[in-house]
């Protein structure tokens, strides 16, 4: 019997060691997992905050402001546009510099502000504006800023940006009135008529 107690007595500090060793890779994959845990939970939110961001880019209303050119002329409008899919209350729109009709002559007073009480998905608000042919192009700006702000959904959520824009882009742009489109068209269709009756009475023989 007092062997094996020997035998064991010696053997005691390699079990010890032996069960140290079994610890510290238990503890070693036990932090491992939960390492893998956490960064498996951390991406899931993530990616359920990713989702609830496009979500809500897409139901939420966004509100605009831009100059755009009425076609086929020489004139350009103000417009203001909620481009969201959702309704748009108390909005404010405040515009540095204020917004001028730079045509020589015009004394009307500038645009400083705008407010609607709502704005509905797709809803626009225009106003004539002015005339980008001789436009005193010194004048204006190079950039127009607005700063909107409005709120949105069910708690009322407030929603703040600036939106930059300009007017020179429309400066200098060449336009085609009705009756020069209206006698375009007419030319064409004299010289498309002239085509056919050519083509109809074909070439014209001569004797030999």
């Amino acid at each position: 019997m007092k062997p094996i107690i020997d035998l064991l007595a010696v053997l005691n500090p390699v079990f010890q060691a032996l069960t140290l060793i079994a610890l510290v890779i238990y503890v070693w994959k036990t932090w491992e997992m939960a390492k893998a845990t956490s960064a498996a939970a951390i991406a899931s939110e993530n990616s359920l905050r990713e989702m609830r961001l496009t979500r809500e880019q897409q139901i939420k209303p966004y509100v605009i402001c831009y100059f755009q050119d009425i076609p086929a002329s020489k004139f350009f409008e103000f417009v203001i546009k909620n481009g969201g899919s959702a309704m748009a209350f108390d909005v404010q729109l405040v515009f540095d510099p204020q917004l001028q009709n730079y045509n020589p002559g015009h004394s009307a007073p500038g645009l400083a502000s705008k407010a609607f009480k709502t704005l509905a998905p797709g809803h626009e608000w225009r106003t004539f504006w002015g005339s980008f042919v001789g436009m005193d192009e010194q004048a204006v700006p190079d950039e127009f800023v607005a700063h909107v702000s409005y709120r949105w959904g069910p708690n009322r959520r407030l929603e703040e940006y600036d939106i930059s824009f300009d007017l020179k882009s429309l400066m200098g742009k060449r336009y085609l009135s009705r009756s020069s489109v209206e006698g375009s068209l007419a030319a064409i269709a004299t010289t498309l008529s002239e085509l056919s009756r050519g083509l109809a009475n074909g070439p014209e023989s001569t004797d030999a």
